[in-house]
């Protein structure tokens, strides 16, 4: 059915009036009971029933009976036409929500008594198990709430929702005296805690309204004992941390004033309220969270960390005069040794700084954490250059080192803040430092890329090939991270691409490992040598990386410029031995036989004189000559022979 548009136009929902949790979806209405109701056309509802008794019950698409409708039009004489047709007062929509479900919430008590004499129940739980007694703790008048009361059995008051909150959860989030003095009146326990573990008083509490107070005092005179005041939730919270969460200084005087009243617990983060107060700077509420600490003891999270050092790290320059004037308040250290100076310093709040200084003249600028850390290492660290310059100009030791025998330079260096590398050395800090691994500024602008801090040491004298611990230059530390800028602005200074750390890797070797090709043909653009080989037992080259990486296009390019691998280097290598040995061999047994041959000959020769000789002994002797003359003969001939 298509609704009229003067019926649209008188519609109440549809100017804009108050009257149900959700917007009633008057377009979608889809029967000419549903319009007769929205309408208040008593006689047209009357005549429609009367023919069809069961379009009293019909739901729309929402679920929604004609009745739910005579609720959310304010439509007194049709619910009760409605009710005398045998309506089912408990037919619920789609979200489990009955009329008296609507009549509580809109907080419309005639129709919501005209209900419960039909036998409503005030219970009937919804999706979401809140019931109408929960939904008339909504309302500013009281008196639907009243009237639900009566028809409820004795416990029945402390019916729960899926959330676990009662009727008094609901009331104390309202910040409703009335409902909550009610409910209380009705035996409600104001010790019930909800899924979160809230109870009622946490609710009420957590509540920025002027008169929450009151709810809160309610509440307080109710208890029976000081648990409630200083019950914890499921994440260790009392009342009075959500009251300062809320900033309700009124609520928080009420709970501090009574006895009872415990300022020191710590919530699962070991947090106090006074953590609470300086961490979202609730100043009001400081001095009186300290004059009900009585036992001078300032309380500390799980790090140390006292309220002076939640408010100055979150710049609450009033909230720390607060605290540093009351005499129970130092700067103490945290567990780490970093005071609320330090945690200041490193969150740049020059304002917190200049008034702790103010307050206690004789603090230590230079005062050092257990790693050695000053508060101008958290500034430098933190790229704040004004709050560098005023711990400069307060007389902070610039070339001060950490347990890493780190600078402040190096700290900037290694963060990239160049406007604080600026202020740094204009100030004398130190560009020949080196830290325990030999690194130097240089090295840790180049590993984390900062051309233009790179460029700004190069251009205060900083070497560029200059070496750590392990024989690595920045150049090397540019091309492992693939930083082609910074490799560009180093070698155009003159660093030198072919240099090899203690393990033979040179800035290529690092570039190929990681497969960064830009910085690849950069290098080999200002001239690295393609085949440098490691120190190591495998001596792999650049090549070697690439393949090792399984970097295809580096592989590619590689092999285009002439790169080889190891495996390549070596099958030459051997070739070559390989041919050197043959030559050997080849000269070796040349002189062999010309060693045999020259032997030959002059045993030839040898036999050849001996035939010679005998050949002339035997002439002699057949001639006649004397034994002596024969004699000489052979000793000559001996002798000839020897030689």
């Amino acid at each position: 059915m298509t609704v009229p548009d003067n019926i649209l136009q008188r519609h109440p929902l549809i100017q804009g009036q108050d009257c149900a949790i959700s917007t009633l979806p008057c377009l979608y209405l889809n029967s000419p009971v549903h319009s007769a109701v929205i309408n208040g056309q008593r006689a047209l509802l009357q005549r429609l029933i009367t023919d069809d008794p069961r379009l009293g019950n019909l739901p729309d698409q929402f679920g929604r009976t004609p009745l739910i409708y005579c609720v959310l039009a304010d439509r007194q004489e049709c619910a009760e036409l409605l009710v005398k047709a045998r309506a089912d007062v408990e037919k619920a929509d789609k979200n489990e929500r009955t009329a008296l479900h609507f009549a509580a919430k809109k907080g419309n008590w005639r129709i919501l008594k005209l209900l419960l004499a039909k036998r409503a129940s005030p219970l009937q739980r919804d999706v979401e198990g809140i019931t109408p007694l929960h939904l008339a703790t909504c309302c500013a008048s009281v008196r639907c709430l009243v009237l639900l009361l009566r028809h409820l059995e004795p416990g029945q008051v402390d019916a729960q929702d899926n959330h676990k909150r009662t009727a008094l959860h609901w009331s104390a989030f309202y910040s409703h005296l009335q409902h909550t003095c009610l409910l209380i009146k009705y035996n409600s326990n104001i010790g019930i805690p909800d899924a979160d573990g809230k109870t009622p008083l946490h609710w009420a509490a957590n509540s920025t309204q002027p008169l929450a107070v009151l709810t809160v005092d309610c509440l307080l005179q109710a208890a029976p004992t000081d648990s409630i005041l200083n019950w914890q939730d499921y994440e260790g919270r009392t009342p009075l941390h959500f009251a300062i969460a809320c900033g309700n200084v009124t609520v928080v005087e009420a709970l501090i004033a009574s006895p009872g009243c415990n300022v020191t617990v710590h919530d699962n983060l070991f947090r106090t309220s006074l953590h609470w107060a300086a961490l979202l700077g609730r100043t009001t509420v400081v001095p009186l969270l300290l004059e009900k600490n009585t036992s001078g003891i300032i309380p500390s999270d799980n790090q140390g960390a006292t309220p002076l050092h939640y408010a100055a790290q979150n710049n609450f320059t009033e909230t720390v005069q607060a605290f540093l004037q009351h005499p129970s308040v130092h700067d103490e250290a945290d567990l780490e040794g970093r005071t609320a100076f330090m945690w200041a310093a490193g969150k740049g709040n020059d304002a917190i700084l200049q008034t702790l200084l103010r307050l206690n003249p004789e603090l230590d600028v230079d005062l050092v954490d257990k790693y050695g850390t000053t508060a101008l290492h958290a500034a430098a660290f933190s790229g704040h250059v004004g709050t560098v310059r005023l711990l400069l100009n307060l007389g902070a030791q610039i070339d001060a080192v950490d347990g890493m025998h780190h600078t402040a330079l190096v700290r900037a260096c290694e963060m990239g803040h160049k406007d604080v590398v600026q202020a740094l050395i204009e100030g004398s800090a130190s560009v020949a430092v080196r830290d325990h691994d030999g690194h130097s500024p240089l090295h840790w602008a180049a590993l984390g890329g900062n051309a233009d801090i790179c460029l700004y040491l190069l251009h205060s004298s900083v070497p560029p090939d200059v070496r750590d611990s392990a024989g690595c230059t920045p150049l090397h530390y540019a091309a492992h991270g693939g930083y082609i800028n910074c490799m560009a602005v180093l070698m155009e200074n003159l660093a030198d691409p072919n240099v090899q750390d203690h393990e033979g890797m040179t800035a290529l070797h690092w570039s190929c490992n990681n497969g960064y090709l830009d910085a690849v043909k950069l290098l080999l653009d200002y001239g690295a040598f393609l085949n440098h080989m490691e120190n190591t037992e495998e001596r792999y080259t650049a090549l070697d990386q690439a393949l090792l990486g399984g970097h295809q296009e580096v592989m590619q390019y590689m092999l285009e410029q002439g790169a080889m691998s190891i495996a390549t280097i070596q099958d030459i290598a051997a070739a070559k031995i390989q041919a050197v040995f043959r030559g050997y061999c080849e000269r070796r047994n040349f002189r062999e036989r010309r060693r045999l041959l020259v032997r030959h000959e002059i045993l030839r020769k040898d036999v050849a004189r001996k035939k010679a000789m005998k050949e002339e002994l035997l002439m002699m002797a057949s001639m006649g000559e004397d034994g002596e003359n024969h004699r000489r003969r052979e000793v000559d001939y001996v002798w000839i022979k020897q030689q």
